[in-house]
């Protein structure tokens, strides 16, 4: 059942906060790390760093991890141990639950911002179509979010018509899949992180994309960044 978790196999370890610790413009956090070890009744993986910081994560803590797999990506529900400080230090995790299978290509997310009309189908009669203007706050080959005032309701139709930084560039329109609106304080003030994944895209409109974040890699080399 977990021959997919291999020892020093390359993992991304993934938290969600709900306390103070959560910055102003995102309530998640990505770790890279590997497994140490694979014992009969836990995981053993490296320690989490930030900006070269050892990063502890409460006991009982509920995090994602995904194992990488040439294949594709393992993702499943774990669960924080404690901490190993034998002769092979490290974080105890538990073995994951809820596991998904996820086949897809490797994308660059970069914090792009990009002019975007996303558009709301009804699901009833009753209700109206709703546009929403606003700029990605990142954007990868894959998908993008944004910032807005208010949740993000999710839609069985939703089309985004997106902009490039060349106003010659003619725009792309995708149909999006919604993933999440997440909370947070920016500012003194609530407000809402929204993800969508590309759910039909042309492979010609997904490279017109790439080759804008390629385009914004450069220019930020060029600056040193």
């Amino acid at each position: 059942m977990f021959s997919f978790i291999k020892e020093l196999g390359k993992i991304d370890v993934i938290c969600n906060y709900n306390d103070a610790n959560s910055n102003e413009e995102d309530d998640e956090s990505t770790f890279k790390s590997y497994v140490k070890s694979v014992e009969s009744d836990y995981l053993l993986i490296d320690f989490l760093f930030y900006k070269g910081v050892k990063y502890n994560l409460p006991l009982e803590k509920q995090i994602t991890v995904n194992f990488k797999r040439k294949t594709g990506i393992y993702s499943g529900t774990c669960i924080i141990l404690g901490m190993d400080n034998s002769k092979l230090p490290g974080i105890k995790i538990s073995f994951p639950t809820e596991i998904k299978f996820i086949q897809q290509r490797e994308f660059v997310r970069v914090p792009l911002s990009l002019k975007t009309e996303i558009v709301f189908f009804p699901d009833s009669e009753t209700e109206e179509v709703k546009i929403h203007e606003a700029s990605t706050l990142d954007i990868s080959g894959s998908g993008f979010c944004f910032v807005s005032d208010e949740p993000v309701k999710n839609k069985s139709k939703i089309v985004s018509i997106i902009n490039f930084s060349d106003p010659k560039e003619k725009p792309v329109e995708v149909s999006l899949k919604y993933i999440y609106s997440r909370s947070f304080v920016s500012a003194g003030k609530e407000r809402y992180k929204n993800a969508f994944a590309f759910d039909e895209i042309s492979e010609k409109s997904r490279d017109k994309i790439i080759k804008e974040i390629f385009r914004y890699e450069l220019e930020m080399r060029k600056k040193g960044i």
